[in-house]
């Protein structure tokens, strides 16, 4: 005994159509979820790699996204206006040094070749000159 689907009536449709608009609901809300976790799990892969490099306040800026701190003490917001306030009241210019020597100091200086090529920069810009620091 085969049924044709001209056979079911208006109701089993309408429970079909309601079983499958709740079904991709379900669908998009599990991948939107998994999105925004693998999103914030990147800022925290990004966060220990700049803690690494010295850069703490764009770190700790990293983790309270991940973690989903938008408000407190160590929040996304309160953070954001330390950064905001500092370059204010340093600039910009003095923010950006501070930073590149942070990352001079704990990401150039710890390789071998990349010592070398900063020194040879700097003998062929003359910084290195009259300070008895080339090899």
């Amino acid at each position: 005994m085969l049924y044709s689907f001209a056979e079911f009536g208006p109701v089993f449709w309408q429970y079909v159509g309601i079983f499958s608009a709740a079904l991709a609901a379900i669908l998009l809300g599990l991948l939107l979820w998994r999105r925004r976790e693998l999103r914030r799990y990147r800022a925290m892969e990004a966060a220990d790699e700049m803690a690494q490099w010295g850069l703490a306040r764009l770190a700790k800026l990293l983790r309270a996204y991940a973690v989903g701190n938008y408000f407190g003490a160590d929040s996304v917001t309160r953070v954001t206006h330390q950064l905001i306030d500092d370059i204010q009241s340093e600039g910009l210019g003095t923010m950006l040094r501070n930073v590149g020597w942070k990352v001079v100091e704990n990401v150039f200086v710890k390789d071998e070749d990349d010592r070398k090529r900063m020194r040879k920069l700097l003998e062929t810009n003359g910084a290195g000159e009259g300070r008895g620091d080339a090899e």
